[in-house]
């Protein structure tokens, strides 16, 4: 009864698929209809692609390999998300000091969270229709079911626990830093990267996958015994390799629970005195220049909130993930462009200059950054800090965000191709001007549009008028720019294209900033918050 009781109150939290946040006013419908239509928007899209490798797997009457397949994608993002989750549910759970207080058995606690780390797992592994297609294409026996209903529970089993041992050693790593969230946004801007790159790529990969299908099915069910046996008692079933194929999923569980109970409290306690005695440490404080404070102020800021830096990180990925689309298959590209129209004219270099146009112009990280200060703005204000200096840190906070994503960008450029001298310095110019140009806009609109009374940074970052504005505006500045350098490549050529419009862009962001920098004072004085 303490077991049920246990397991009923830590399934209570932890358990969302999808993190999202409601206000407390939702009716109870809605927060059950967002994450079903989540879910089956998520299963539906991973149908359609698993649709289309049964697909080409049964024109060679390979179907079978699918299930293979399924099994290995399954395993291997039941890791991954593993050491995500394992952090909210072993490590960081809520409940923590409430449970250790308690008269309850080590090992029942370690227990239920790690039956709880496997049931959100299998909740996880349901959104994939892989399956689904197995049997709308090889249509299965009756049997085959009720094997599959089984190993269904065993599948998280070892990928699990091997997954909260490396979110232990995460844990451990990440507990010594404080920019967490910077570690967050990062895994995250790689997934989108990653994700983004493959959907990109998405006709290939499957038929590469298919290509290579037996070759992954031997090397699968070889390597990993849990997916091997499976197959091979779907096939024709034997009562040893169906025993060996339980204990070899039981046996680490069982053997994780026994080791886990001496060291698992260790672990959650040792991170807490260690988070207990760093903030006992005696701050040193450095004498800082003013400008420079402020820039390391807003860079704090940045950090400290994830839907900020991921949100004006969003085009900057953008300029990563094209630049190395277009420097390593630029040729394919500009040459089905040129194959479907004759009469355009454009070389890998100039479609570069655009995404670097596109990209930096859609990247509005300023138009944010008063409205985020909120109440603490009027202590900004009062500082012996000229309002200048104020608005030029935040421009120069600015370039030291988007500057690197810049340098990386022109890396690929220069490691797999061979642009000129000229052509570096007109992107890099080009590049900074842009940098320069929207960051004024954005400070120049969040002045004119400040909202400092939001409750979150969603409402500032998605929903101020100010950043709203300067997306447009950048947007604008895009479109222009790309009609212009494109007119003037057909009248004249690449270089001078590029260097009138550097021309324009400079004139423009200069008279700007001379704007902002002549009424700084007012501006800044003007903006009461209540």
């Amino acid at each position: 009864m303490k077991m049920f009781s246990l397991l009923r109150a830590a399934l209570s939290q932890d358990m969302n698929l999808f993190n999202y946040k409601t206000k407390n006013n939702s009716k109870k419908r809605d927060k059950i209809l967002l994450p079903i239509f989540l879910f089956i928007l998520l299963s539906f899209s991973m149908g359609i692609y698993a649709f289309q490798i049964g697909q080409l797997l049964e024109k060679m009457d390979m179907t079978y390999i699918l299930l293979t397949i399924f099994f290995v994608i399954i395993t291997v993002l039941t890791f991954i998300e593993g050491i995500y989750k394992s952090q909210s549910i072993l490590f960081d759970s809520k409940d923590n000091d409430l449970l250790f207080s308690l008269p309850i058995r080590r090992g029942q606690i370690l227990f239920v969270r790690i039956f709880k780390m496997i049931l959100y797992e299998y909740m996880f592994n349901m959104m994939f229709l892989l399956l689904v297609v197995y049997i709308i294409l090889e249509k299965p026996s009756v049997s085959f079911y009720f094997l599959y209903i089984l190993y269904s529970f065993l599948i998280p089993i070892i990928p699990t626990v091997i997954s909260s041992v490396i979110g232990y050693l995460v844990k451990t790593i990440s507990s010594r830093f404080k920019s967490k969230k910077i570690l967050q946004t990062l895994l995250t801007g790689s997934v989108f990267m990653v994700i983004f790159i493959l959907s990109f790529n998405m006709n290939g990969l499957i038929n590469k996958l298919v290509e290579n299908a037996t070759s992954i099915n031997d090397l699968a069910t070889r390597l990993y015994f849990p997916i091997g046996g499976f197959i091979s008692i779907i096939n024709k079933f034997d009562i040893m390799i169906f025993i060996k194929l339980l204990l070899v999923n039981i046996i680490p569980l069982i053997i994780f629970i026994i080791i886990g109970q001496t060291f698992y409290f260790k672990i959650i306690s040792n991170t807490k005195n260690y988070s207990h005695n760093k903030n006992q440490k005696i701050k040193k404080y450095r004498i800082r220049k003013p400008l420079y404070a402020l820039v390391i102020k807003e860079l704090k800021r940045y950090f400290s909130s994830v839907v900020y830096m991921f949100n004006t990180v969003f085009g900057l990925l953008i300029l990563i993930v094209f630049s190395f689309i277009l420097v390593t298959k630029g040729e394919e590209l500009v040459g089905q462009m040129l194959f479907q129209n004759p009469n355009i004219n454009i070389s890998i270099y100039t479609f570069y200059y655009f995404i670097v146009i596109f990209s930096l112009a859609m990247t509005s990280i300023s138009s944010s950054s008063i409205s985020l200060e909120k109440k603490s703005f009027n202590i900004t204000k009062t500082l012996p800090i000229s309002a200048k200096d104020i608005l030029k840190s935040k421009i120069i906070f600015c370039f030291v965000i988007e500057v690197p994503f810049i340098i990386a960008s022109l890396a690929f450029l220069v490691i797999f191709s061979n642009p000129s001298v000229l052509f570096l310095l007109e992107a890099s110019i080009i590049s900074i001007l842009i940098i320069l140009f929207n960051a004024v806009i954005g400070l120049l609109l969040n002045l004119k549009y400040p909202k400092l009374d939001a409750q979150t940074d969603t409402e500032v970052i998605k929903q101020s008028m100010s950043a709203t504005i300067s997306v447009f505006v950048g947007m604008g500045y895009a479109i222009l720019s790309i009609i212009l350098v494109s007119f003037l490549s057909v009248k004249t050529n690449n270089d001078i294209a590029y260097l009138i419009h550097i021309f324009v862009t400079l004139i423009i962001s200069l008279l700007l900033y001379y704007k902002l920098i002549k009424n700084a004072d007012k501006s800044i004085m003007n903006i009461n918050v209540s």
